[in-house]
């Protein structure tokens, strides 16, 4: 299954990775008009949308996906992702 995640690389070999405290991002609204994922990676998500992520595993494995591509997050858009789902989640 094809898709977006977010979490800590525990490993990256290749086309293989391995991400611990991930979430699969259905559905998100960037904080520009881009709608460009890298936005959420570098400024979090936008304030006061309805998301829609994944609950949050322990681990996650991805093998050999196309055009598998690794950007680094900003502890404040991570934290941006933890906080939207533990609200959805009170």
């Amino acid at each position: 299954m094809a898709g977006v995640h977010a979490g800590i690389v525990e490993s990256l070999n290749g086309s293989e990775v391995t991400l611990k405290d991930a979430y699969r991002l259905w559905r998100v609204y960037t904080r520009d008009e881009t709608g460009s994922i890298s936005d959420v990676a570098a400024n979090g998500l936008k304030p006061d949308a309805e998301h829609q992520i994944g609950a949050r595993l322990s681990s996650v494995y991805i093998s050999n996906p196309s055009g598998l591509e690794v950007a680094e997050m900003t502890e404040e858009a991570y934290e941006s992702l933890e906080k939207y789902r533990k609200s959805k989640n009170d």
